[in-house]
């Protein structure tokens, strides 16, 4: 049995899930691994580049093939029901991490566990965000804080199943990722995994461990909007636990959000919706907001 399966959802895009399996091969840490692709209903002969990608790779890659394209939540759904090894980490196609990321993870995991801390954990790191066009920039995950409000802010703690490693049951336990989330189904995830007595770790290293290769292009800001909705009715007591300030200002990013989706995706009059919400939600921060940025969401 190997020590990790490295969990990789796919969909059209062999090239992205290339670039990720380099960055697998690239890794220090000399442990056995297994990696498993889900590939959700991609085009017949987008599937068989992902069958000799397998085929011909040195590592051990185990490939499965929904038959239709089901949504990413139903293909880490299947994905969790693959996992055979003792630990778990996740990759999406089209990332990467840098060399020393499972090396430096696994020195965390074996500082936690030998603390016998009984509760379930995750480790995760720093990570840089490489948006098209842009140089890279790191953001740190701050694991020092109240990790709830933290992942509901989504600044300093960021719902990124890319940047964890972890026991294989400290994911099982949580249970199916939400398929009514199409996006965002991994903060739902994050949000359960806490509300069960999880815990979150970073790793001791302040350099970033992963990159993001980040674009809003061909996102669909209303089904981002509607996936929000669907977490903050889901979680609604765990928003009013922080007060009516703060379940306003998390109202206001949402629309924010989808007003960058919207705007990135060259629809202005989705934009102004959007922005007129925001405006609604929390006239002082969208003041705030456009006096530093202007329009631009």
């Amino acid at each position: 049995m190997a020590t990790l399966d490295i969990l990789i959802p796919h969909y059209n895009d062999p090239e992205a899930l290339a670039l990720s399996l380099r960055s697998i091969a690239r890794q220090s840490w000399p442990g056995e691994k297994r990696i498993v692709i889900a590939d959700d209903g991609s085009r017949p002969d987008l599937r068989k580049a992902v069958e000799a990608i397998a085929e011909h790779s040195e590592m051990r890659i185990d490939p499965i093939f929904n038959q239709v394209n089901r949504g990413r939540p139903y293909t880490r759904n299947v994905l969790l029901d693959s996992i055979e090894s003792p630990y778990v980490a996740w990759l999406d196609a089209g990332d990467e991490w840098y060399p020393d990321k499972l090396d430096r993870q696994f020195d965390h995991v074996t500082l936690v566990e030998s603390a016998h801390m009984n509760r379930p954990f995750w480790v995760t790191c720093n990570y840089d965000w490489a948006w098209a066009g842009r140089k890279k920039k790191k953001n740190t995950q701050r694991t020092d804080q109240d990790q709830m409000k933290g992942l509901l802010i989504g600044s300093t703690l960021r719902a990124y199943l890319w940047t964890l490693l972890g026991p294989a049951q400290s994911f099982k336990d949580v249970g199916w990722f939400d398929e009514r989330l199409p996006r965002l189904q991994d903060l739902d995830y994050f949000v359960r995994f806490l509300t069960h007595g999880g815990v979150i770790k970073n790793v001791r290293h302040d350099g970033a461990l992963c990159v993001y290769h980040k674009s809003d292009i061909g996102r669909n800001a209303d089904e981002i909007r509607a996936c929000n909705a669907h977490i903050f009715d889901k979680h609604r007591v765990l928003f009013n636990r922080y007060g009516e300030s703060f379940r306003a200002m998390r109202l206001y990013n949402m629309e924010m959000l989808s007003a960058r989706f919207a705007q990135n995706n060259k629809s202005a009059k989705l934009t102004r919706q959007y922005m007129w919400r925001a405006l609604k939600a929390r006239p002082k921060a969208f003041l705030a907001h456009t006096l530093k940025n202007g329009l631009k969401a």
